[in-house]
């Protein structure tokens, strides 16, 4: 469900003279969870500017300009950029990698509404944001953290198994490990180790429950607009989004009690404007646990399948909130609508993609993003950077959604070499 203040308009940047093509925003990562940002940016009339470090990125091609630097050396960014007077904002969607940098360039520019430090340190350590919970008291759960070895070990063999392993600083499923028992830690450790740049874990009890996606704005200090998803997870071992879809139905008692959450939250960690992201578990106990949050603009279409949904623009929102605009918001009743995620269960070339256009043409499908052609090589669907795209469906019900679903998986296919048949879809 979303929710907004009444009386409040469309979100979108107010353009001005002197809004357009001198102004630019510079966006940290150009992974494929980001494309939509940049489409939207050029189309309110900012140039872009990319910041990744690998030339091949897909939103790279989409820029106005590319600094191929890392989005986690802030003082390398900024000195790519010395001197320029047209930059009007920094944002960093779909990853919570470069928002340590965004804090930093922020204040470095003197741009509007900088990020607090505390909002950064809870969207880039999963410990953190645990103990933000228990501290605000909200439903939570146990976990323990640290540097893996025995005394992590010691702490998470007190805790209820199954466990979820996952590096505190990580997104994107990358890393996350189950662990069915005590005696599987230290391999659990291993692998999850690989995927944490700090080299730090956390342990938790896995929450046995419904999933879903929460993506807010706030606006000097409130909470203005959420709306939540209803989330779909590939089976055990690797957990990784298969599909989002809106309205997600939430209880009465916990839809109601959301918003509060959620101002608390921005509250204590002294957020007052911008875009805030979070998953989050419904327990069988009825009990709504926030799982983890960044401070940012969720990606992968969600983006777009609010807009769809709701009639509201986060994508512009953010960008309002990031350059000083003014922030404006006009919902609709929800219409149903459904993110669809492409993927492969195994590695292999594309040698073929038959139904790109049919699946285009029909009148659910609103937008459909590859990021794997012909002769391109895709992985094991593992962690939500190897998808091969996405397509967002909106229809009168929930069934008819449901069915343009169904319609779409029998019709687009990638068919990958030596194996003579399609890649089946999650």
């Amino acid at each position: 469900m979303a929710e907004v203040h009444p009386g409040e308009r469309q979100a979108g940047v107010k353009k001005t003279e002197d809004t357009a093509a001198a102004r630019s925003l510079v966006i940290l990562g150009g992974a494929d969870g980001s494309v939509s940002t940049y489409h939207r940016a050029r189309e309110l009339g900012f140039r872009t500017i990319c910041v990744d470090v690998r030339a091949s990125a897909p939103a790279v091609a989409l820029a106005d300009e590319f600094v191929q630097v890392s989005v986690r050396a802030p003082e390398q960014i900024a000195a790519a950029l010395d001197g320029r007077d047209d930059i009007a904002g920094v944002l960093c969607p779909a990853s919570d990698v470069g928002l340590p940098a965004l804090a930093w360039l922020t204040r470095h520019w003197g741009l509007p509404d900088p990020l607090p430090e505390a909002a950064v340190a809870a969207s880039v350590d999963k410990s953190v944001f645990r103990e933000l919970c228990d501290r605000l008291r909200l439903p939570t759960y146990r976990s323990v953290g640290g540097k893996p070895g025995p005394d992590l070990a010691l702490a998470a063999q007190q805790l209820r198994f199954p466990t979820l392993v996952k590096p505190v600083d990580s997104s994107g499923s990358r890393g996350v490990v189950s662990c069915a028992s005590p005696g599987g830690l230290t391999a659990a450790f291993s692998d999850s180790l690989a995927f944490s740049p700090s080299g730090k874990l956390v342990v938790e009890e896995h929450l046995d429950g419904s999933h879903y996606t929460i993506e807010a704005l706030v606006v000097d200090g409130r909470i203005v607009f959420h709306a939540v998803t209803r989330r779909t997870l590939t089976p055990p071992p690797f957990f990784v989004t298969a599909s989002h879809l809106l309205p997600a139905g939430l209880p009465p008692v916990v839809d109601r009690a959301l918003p509060v959450m959620l101002a608390a939250l921005c509250a204590e960690l002294g957020y007052r404007t911008g875009p805030l992201t979070l998953d989050a578990v419904l327990g069988r106990d009825g009990k709504f646990y926030l799982i983890e949050m960044g401070a940012r603009m969720g990606g992968n279409g969600l983006a777009e399948a609010i807009e769809h949904s709701t009639g509201v623009d986060l994508i512009a929102a953010g960008i309002a909130a990031a350059t000083g605009g003014e922030v404006v918001l006009s919902p609709r009743a929800p219409r149903p609508t459904l993110i669809h995620i492409l993927a492969s269960d195994r590695g292999g070339r594309i040698v073929r993609v038959e139904g790109v256009e049919e699946v285009r043409a029909m009148p659910a499908v609103h937008n459909l993003e590859l990021f794997a052609e012909q002769d391109s090589y895709v992985k094991p669907y593992e962690q939500a950077g190897y998808k091969m795209g996405y397509a967002v469906l909106s229809a009168p019900t929930v069934p008819e959604v449901l069915a343009a679903e169904d319609e779409l998986r029998g019709t687009l296919k990638f068919l990958l070499d030596e194996q003579g048949m399609a890649v089946p879809l999650p």
